[in-house]
């Protein structure tokens, strides 16, 4: 018998697009593929559209295209999504929550 306990996830991605011809919904299907490598599954995805920063780090870059996604899997799998996710340059920051 397993021990494994899938569990609801929630993250929310803050997109840098500006070097890239790719849009949000490319960007979403690529964390999906992700999502499935590593073991999770996409219940429902969200584009919340651009929003602007309240405190910009960079003043080049002060807004972001907000994009949220349900997920489950096992516990391993948030990790496993920020390691992978760590070097792609579209996705500038990462928030996971478990539900």
């Amino acid at each position: 018998m397993s021990n494994t306990k899938n569990k609801n996830y929630k993250a929310t991605f803050i997109l840098d697009l500006r070097n890239t011809e790719d849009d949000a919904t490319k960007v979403i299907a690529d964390i999906s593929e992700v999502l499935g490598q590593i073991g999770g599954s996409v219940t429902e995805s969200r584009d919340l559209g651009v929003r602007d920063f309240a405190r910009a780090a960079d003043h080049r870059f002060s807004q972001g295209h907000y994009v949220e996604v349900n997920f489950d899997g096992d516990s391993s799998v948030p990790a496993q999504l920020q390691e992978k996710l760590r070097l792609d340059k579209r996705v500038n920051r990462i928030c996971v929550e478990a539900v």
